[in-house]
């Protein structure tokens, strides 16, 4: 006859033993659970501080109105106040130079206004923990600042100040604010809004006429669309980078001419180096544009393959 589970010896418990193995087993494991619900509670508390309050997950941190703004500031530290301000609905670098903005760049430091914050902290003695009591960039909005401080130790956020409370942001915000000022140059060579009627380049000219270009001296194996090429070119050459006129020695020169505004107008640009990088010295806006060598050769040259 089996035994039952009342007198079954495997299911009793061994001679000095207050509880059975299974019974053992459960009170170990409430042991270890209660061992990682401490460790998880002193670990929120160190990360996220007593005091913080949990705003809508998607809720701007700002107030701040990316479409009202008109001027913008940045103070990096070590480098000179960057400084745009939007004028004739186009923005424009005013300094540490003048020249017009790159406008993908412009618009990501507005959409730092708008960055999402579940955190919100008061601003209090604890500065220095969060990097605000030397922060590493100030922006300004109109006159809205925010202050960035240090990245958070664990996750993908950085600490701002905005009025009178800290927020964490997500950290890739912070690139926007970070760039420096030669990234805020628009790198395109020529306005959109400037049409092209004629060249004056080493070797040979061209001019629109009755809307027709025409090559001087004239080239009969180009072709109509080869032409219109070469002006598209021209007309949407971007730079792989803009600075400050370096002062260097001109070589070679080129003449454009364009109307805008109903205005006609002339831009001379000096040829600075051919190669490694073709370099182009914008006379008007004193700065130089850096170009591959390859885009130099099709600049240049109309039939260039």
């Amino acid at each position: 006859m089996a035994d039952t589970p009342e007198t079954n010896p495997e299911n009793q418990s061994p001679p000095g033993s207050d509880a059975s193995p299974i019974a053992q087993l459960k009170v170990r494991w409430l042991l270890n659970l209660a061992l990682v619900a401490l460790v998880a509670g002193l670990a929120w508390v160190a990360i996220y501080k007593p005091g913080q309050q949990k705003d809508a997950p998607d809720q701007p941190f700002t107030t701040i109105k990316a479409d009202t703004i008109t001027h913008i500031r940045i103070e990096q530290a070590d480098k000179n106040p960057i400084a745009l301000e939007m004028t004739d609905g186009q923005w424009r670098l005013m300094a540490p130079v003048s020249a017009r903005a790159n406008r993908f760049n412009v618009e990501n430091l507005l959409r730092i206004a708008s960055a999402p914050s579940e955190t919100r902290l008061p601003v209090g003695a604890n500065h220095g923990e969060f990097g605000l009591d030397k922060p590493k960039v100030r922006l300004w909005l109109e006159k809205d600042e925010l202050a960035f401080g240090t990245l958070h130790p664990l996750n993908n956020l950085i600490y701002v100040q905005y009025q009178n409370s800290v927020y964490l942001i997500p950290a890739q915000r912070f690139v926007a604010v970070s760039h420096p000022y030669v990234d805020f140059i628009d790198s395109r060579l020529l306005e959109n809004e400037r049409k092209l009627t004629a060249f004056r380049l080493p070797g040979f000219t061209l001019t629109l006429q009755n809307g027709v270009w025409q090559q001087k001296p004239h080239n009969k194996k180009l072709t109509t669309d080869q032409i219109n090429d070469f002006v598209s070119e021209w007309q949407n050459a971007s730079a792989l980078g803009v600075e400050k006129f370096s002062g260097k020695k001109e070589i070679g020169r080129i003449e454009i001419s364009t109307a805008r505004d109903g205005k006609s107008e002339k831009i001379v640009l000096g040829i600075l180096a051919y190669k490694p990088d073709f370099i182009l010295h914008r006379q008007d806006e004193k700065l130089e544009y850096h170009f591959t060598e390859a885009t130099g050769k099709r600049l240049l040259n109309i039939s260039h393959e």
